[in-house]
């Protein structure tokens, strides 16, 4: 399968969001893994994967994002900023070996989740 790879930057007012997200999207628009980076620095590194073998409202479910991610990114240009109200959008696609060197430097080895 063959995979395209975006860094989202996200100015807004201060709160619980991320201000970069790396997306890690195929070719139906289907998200397997994301990084939030948060502004003091903190990320969470998110895969499809950690949901397979739970039992809940996500099994079965093959995106870490509702609908077609390139549907909701359509109009963005890449790396130009769009403003919707207080917040500042921007979308940048990115090499896979940028999204790799990001996912194995933050996130945690496999016996460290399962704690």
């Amino acid at each position: 399968m063959s995979f395209s790879y975006y860094r989202c930057d996200w100015i807004h007012p201060e709160s619980a969001e991320p201000v970069v997200v790396y997306y890690e999207v195929d070719t139906e628009g289907d998200v397997p893994r994301l990084i939030d980076v948060f502004a003091d620095g903190s990320r969470e590194c998110l895969s499809i994967a950690d949901l397979s073998g739970r039992t809940c409202d996500r099994a079965g479910v093959s995106s870490l994002v509702e609908g077609s991610f390139y549907d909701g990114v359509a109009g963005l240009v890449d790396g130009v900023f769009i403003e919707e109200g207080q917040d500042r959008i921007s979308l940048t696609l990115i090499g896979a070996d940028k999204f790799e060197m990001e996912w194995r430097a933050y996130r945690p080895s496999p016996s460290s989740r399962l704690h």
